[in-house]
């Protein structure tokens, strides 16, 4: 190869070289100057008037007085009714041969059992955070059944009575709100088979790490519910009013939650009350109005903000 090709060849490479930094240089100053843009011309939100609520599952046990009815005599057993059912005071709940067995006071008369009578109460079931019992739903004892002198034929459960229920709960803030509204609390309850909203009242409460044991009193009875001890529903949490937010314009500065609120061309650091809610997004209760505009990625910008850079087109 003469000297002649080897002079092309390195020019060439130079000239690639050059080429190959003029780039760089050029990303480089591109890369300056749309990060200086983002900082002086952020994202803008505008804040949203927005109702807030929550609703969480509550999977829980219930809780009731009951008393066992035993059989008087040994006879071939037979049921009036077969199910759970209101008597009243001296109404037959069963018969032995024939000879009646009758309710001594007015009651819930459940010809069933299933293994937890005398032992499923409240001392046992609410000191500690330990997952409930095992148990299982009651079993009918069927007619024909030949019952010896002192079994089981059922139980009855007084009434009037509150049907009380201890569950386990997700400690969320909104959650916490309405338990520390006033001094008798009440929360909504939804059930599956009723579909509708009722007050629970809540008697005691206590928590361990993110989670909540509650004691609740049910508003509602019915003798359906004697089949199994195992109770679910969902929880609605009190509606708040306020603004919804997404997340990225918040940031935390010494313990406090702040946005930057623009006013004109200037921006203001401004400490917030609220809590994350779902989906990526932020509920503030205090600090933030409708219509108030907002930097959207407050964080990648806190650093490097200055007021006099914003700018609103």
């Amino acid at each position: 190869m003469n000297a002649r090709r080897r002079r092309k060849i390195f020019l060439t490479i130079v000239n690639y070289i050059v080429i190959v930094i003029i780039l760089m240089m050029c990303y480089r100053v591109y890369k300056l100057w749309y990060e200086n843009y983002k900082l002086s011309n952020p994202q803008l939100i505008e804040a949203v008037s927005t109702n807030y609520s929550e609703e969480q599952p509550l999977e829980g046990i219930l809780l009731w007085d009951e008393q066992l009815i035993y059989a008087p005599r040994d006879g071939i057993l037979s049921y009036p009714v077969p199910r759970a059912r209101y008597v009243a005071k001296g109404e037959i709940l069963a018969a032995l041969d024939g000879v009646a067995v009758r309710a001594p006071y007015p009651a819930y008369f459940y010809p069933a059992l299933d293994g937890q009578e005398g032992q499923w109460v409240y001392p046992k079931l609410w000191p500690d955070f330990s997952p409930f019992p095992e148990f299982e739903s009651a079993s009918l004892i069927e007619d024909g059944t030949f019952m010896a002198r002192g079994e089981p034929i059922g139980k009855l459960i007084p009434q009037p009575q509150v049907l009380r229920c201890i569950a386990y709960l997700d400690d969320t803030p909104s959650l916490m709100r309405t338990l520390r509204a006033k001094d008798n609390p009440t929360i909504r309850i939804r059930t599956e088979y009723e579909g509708k909203e009722r007050r629970a009242d809540v008697v005691a409460v206590k928590t361990s790490g993110r989670k909540l044991k509650v004691y609740l009193r049910l508003p509602f009875f019915p003798p359906s519910v004697l089949r199994s001890r195992a109770f679910t529903a969902s929880i609605v949490t009190d509606v708040q009013k306020g603004v919804m937010i997404p997340d990225t314009a918040v940031i935390t500065r010494e313990g406090k939650n702040m946005v930057f609120m623009v006013n004109g061309n200037s921006t203001e650091l401004h400490a917030v009350e609220g809590f994350p809610a779902d989906d990526g997004n932020f509920f503030i209760e205090k600090g933030v109005q409708p219509g108030n505009k907002l930097i959207l990625n407050a964080d990648a910008i806190i650093f490097n903000l200055k007021d006099e850079n914003i700018r609103i087109w």
